[in-house]
């Protein structure tokens, strides 16, 4: 049954693209097959293009499996895109994010707070890169938004939960989480998408080249 499935779950994988598929999707499809069935048939797929000299590999990121490009293809897909604009995550933007990632859900209040400076643009280019997404709103005077990291953000990280994020032994702002290769998956910011903000915003948060 094994051998059977795992080229429809080949199939089925890659035609998700980005989104991936989640286990608990894959096992709506294959009725007839336990979870303990599919998740070793996915093992076993993700094996064998470990194994084999393929560009690209299966992964799980954020409990989504997915086909991503190997790491010895990304020099390659840089000289390839080298014309488009850098994936480069500014400091102000990943302080903001690390604070995000190791305290969600929070607040931009709660973020100036920390920071001592306004957040708003930051969270702003965040979530144009879906890195960052709202949950809801806090019970509280004014009921401000609360954010936490988005799906988008696992994939960029290389991580399948937050619990994988490095050991955070100062403020998350100054984390581990800087130094962490994203080897290029970090989506770019689209073109023009926060230019109503950038002129307005403080000198404070104003960079030299998107987020």
């Amino acid at each position: 049954m094994i051998e059977q499935i795992k080229p429809i779950l080949e199939g089925l994988i890659f035609t998700s693209g980005e989104d991936g598929l989640s286990l608990v999707q894959l096992q709506t499809v294959f009725e007839e097959c336990t979870r303990d069935e599919l998740g070793q048939a996915l093992e076993l797929l993700g094996r064998d293009y470990s194994l084999q000299s393929r560009g690209i590999e299966l992964v799980k990121y954020g409990g989504r499996w997915k086909f991503v490009a190997k790491e010895s293809v990304y020099p390659y897909a840089s000289r390839l895109y080298s014309k488009t604009k850098s994936n480069a995550i500014s400091t102000a933007a990943m302080e903001v994010l690390s604070l995000i990632a190791y305290r969600q859900p929070i607040t931009r209040v709660e973020i100036d707070e920390i920071r001592g400076v306004s957040s708003e643009l930051m969270l702003k280019k965040l979530q144009a890169r879906d890195l960052i997404e709202t949950c809801g709103h806090k019970e509280t005077i004014g009921r401000p938004l609360l954010y936490q990291v988005s799906s988008g953000f696992y994939d960029a990280f290389g991580l399948e939960s937050l619990a994988d994020l490095p050991d955070c032994e100062t403020e998350p702002a100054v984390s581990p989480l800087f130094e962490r290769q994203t080897d290029g998956r970090i989506p770019q910011e689209p073109a023009d998408s926060l230019a109503d903000h950038s002129s307005s915003a403080p000198d404070s948060q104003k960079i030299q080249e998107g987020a």
